[in-house]
Formats: structure tokens, sequence, C-alpha cells
């Protein structure tokens, strides 16, 4: 290291307190010096999207989700849930592109990934099935929990611990307005788990270090398997899986190319201003897709948002268990009204997040350091074999 190099950093941040402040309030920092400070709303963000989430679905008791839904009433061409898993899958491009660059070990990066999603995924679906299920069916008890239905409890559970293999239905469980649909969202979670094998193998293939060769071919992929259809057909036609996997893509985008892509409230401001006025235009969608893209970056970094205590990470957790309890307060309670759903599913679904979130997960995420000892392990053995 030389001396010059420890001076350039107070003369760099000297430039930019001396920018105009219109100048940061446009031009801001860039994206990569969001992430180096080390201060973000990623937890906020994250818990937003699953209330979006929880929110679109509100109408599950047979009231109309529009009149609630402001933000289809404000951009027709979507909706609240919507929203949500496009915020979802963003800033999943982006982390888990970076833990990768942070990490680049294969099988340690792929145990993270299964402790992350697997062991809540698995209690949940053990829980809905044999907890829940016992409570609201109206089949015979017997008859629900019988091994021998194809459709039962146990190939239910089964099926959510694959992962890749999740099957929304569970009969016997609901009989209401989307009757057998277990846990309508979980039908996102194979489609991100395969992204997460998409960026091991960019990883793998050390294509993640061409920043700009990879983010090229990731647009590239995306534009003619998603835009250019989208351009050519109606709307109505566009692949939902095949949108949120081009989310992800453009969250890897983002990460890729940080230190080049600004994030301000000035940027923020101006595309929002597009999208609100682009609303009733027949190409409303780019504008929407790239106000919540660019949200989702402006709101991780620029608002000064106190941090949650304990640093408490309830959206996996609400997003599990949203529609479960939203299809209980529907069938078993008959609650038809969608804001009271949503409000006592946010009750009660945040508690059960917690619990999910002290018990099984923050327990299970410890077991990332696992992986060191078992290498560890490999290492000791190979060498004794020498």
């Amino acid at each position: 290291m030389t001396h010059a190099e420890p001076a350039s950093v107070p003369a760099a941040v000297g430039a930019t307190a001396s920018r105009s402040p219109w100048s940061r309030f446009f031009l801001g920092r860039t994206l990569g010096e969001c992430l180096d400070a080390r201060r973000d709303n990623i937890l906020h963000l994250r818990l937003l999207a699953a209330a979006a989430v929880v929110m679109g679905h509100a109408g599950l008791g047979g009231s109309s989700q529009i009149p609630y839904d402001f933000i289809h009433a404000l951009l027709p061409a979507t909706y609240m849930h919507v929203l949500g898993l496009i915020m979802f899958f963003t800033i999943s491009g982006f982390l888990i592109t970076h833990s990768y660059q942070r990490r680049p070990e294969l099988l340690r990066f792929l145990w993270a990934r299964a402790l992350r999603i697997w062991p809540a995924l698995a209690a949940c679906a053990v829980a809905v099935a044999f907890v829940l299920g016992p409570f609201v069916t109206k089949m015979p008890l017997a008859t629900y929990l019988s091994p021998q239905r194809p459709d039962g409890p146990y190939g239910y559970v089964a099926s959510s611990m694959s992962v890749f293999w999740l099957r929304g239905t569970l009969d016997g469980l609901f009989d209401g307005p989307v009757s057998k649909l277990a846990n309508g969202p979980l039908w996102t979670i194979p489609v991100e788990a395969t992204m997460y094998l998409w960026v091991g193998a960019a990883g793998v293939l050390r294509l993640l270090r061409l920043r700009w060769l990879t983010s090229f071919g990731i647009a590239t992929v995306f534009f003619v398997l998603l835009l250019w259809p989208m351009m050519t057909g109606p709307f109505e036609t566009l692949n939902t899986k095949l949108s949120l996997q081009g989310f992800f893509g453009a969250g890897m985008i983002a990460c890729l190319l940080r230190r080049y892509i600004p994030v301000s409230t000035g940027i923020m401001l101006l595309v929002a201003i597009a999208c609100v006025a682009m609303r009733t235009s027949i190409h409303t969608t780019p504008f929407i897709w790239l106000a919540i893209f660019y949200f989702v970056f402006w709101f991780s970094y620029v608002p000064r948002l106190p941090r949650i205590p304990g640093n408490l990470d309830l959206s996996y957790g609400l997003y599990l268990w949203g529609w479960p309890i939203q299809q209980t307060l529907a069938v078993a309670f008959h609650v038809v009204d969608a804001m009271a759903i949503f409000a006592l599913t946010l009750v009660i679904g945040l508690s059960i997040a917690a619990v999910s979130w002290i018990f099984v997960e923050q327990p299970a995420l410890r077991f990332k350091e696992a992986f060191r000892g078992f290498r560890a392990l490999d290492v000791n053995a190979a060498t004794a074999r020498q």
C-alpha cells in the first residue's frame, strides 16, 4: 500500500461533500458505494414486499380486492401482490449474486441457500398439513389423515420438502373461495431456487467476473424471451414465471454493474412521475417495471429508517404463512372483508413469523459455518491419506 492511497479516501469524501445540494439530490451515490456503506433497509424492504403479497391476496374472503388494492387503482396494469413478488426477486438477484462474489465456493453457497429456504418451508408444510389441516377440514379426520390418499397431507409435505417440486394442493384442507389450494404463493419458491442454481453455475464458470459481458448476456436472454414477445403480442400472454426470473436477472445485473448505477431521490422521483404519466398508455408496463426496479434500490439505501430490533427477519415467515391464515379466516371463520382479512393476517402472520425466525430460521442459519468444518475434515482426511 502506498502513502497516496489513504489520502484518496478523504479526497473523495470531500469531493462528494463539495457538490451542490441539487447535484447530491440527483446524482446521489452509486449502488456500489451504498453497498460498501453497510447500512441498508433490506429487512424493511422484504417485509414490505411480503405485506404487499398478503394484501394482494386479501380478496380471498369473497369481496373484491380491487377497491383495496391502491397499486392497481393507481397503475391498472399491475397488482399489489405482483409488486411484492417483483421486489422480492429483484433484491434476491442482487444479494445472491453478491453473496457468491464475496464467497465464491459453490458447495458453501448452495448449503447457505438450502439453510435459508428449507427449514422454515418444511416446518410450515408440516404445521399446515398436520396441525391446521385437522382443525379446518370438513373430511372425517381418519380420511383426511389416511396415508393412502395421493393428494393427502403426507404427499403434500413430501412435495414441499423437495423444494423444486412443490405441490400447491392439499385435498380436504380448504373448501372455500380457492378450493384445495393450500399455499398459493409457494409456486415462486422453485422458481427462485432454480435461479440460485444459475448463479452458482455462472460463478463456477467465472462469468461473474466478466461483469459487462455477463450483464449483456442476461439482458439479451430476457429481451428475446420476455420483452420481445411482450412488445409483439398482448400483455395477457406474458409468462409470469419468466417475468420474475427476468427481475432476478435484473438484480444480478445491478450487482455486477453496481459501480455505475446511481441511486438518488431525484432519479426516483423522475422515474415515478414517468410511470404515473404513462399509466393509461399501452406501453405502461416497461415504465412500471422500471419504477419498481429502481424503487427497490432507492428504498434499500436512501431513506434513514430505524433498525428493526434484533434484526428480526419476519418476511419469509409472513410469506409462508400469509395464504394459509387468509384461507382459514375466510373458510373457517367466514371473514369476507378484504381489509379485515389483511389486518388480521398481518397480526397473526407476524406473530407466527417471529416464532419461525427465533426457533427455526435463525438456528438453522447458524449451521452455515458448519460447512467450514466439513471442509476441514475433508482436508485433514486427505492429508492423512498422503
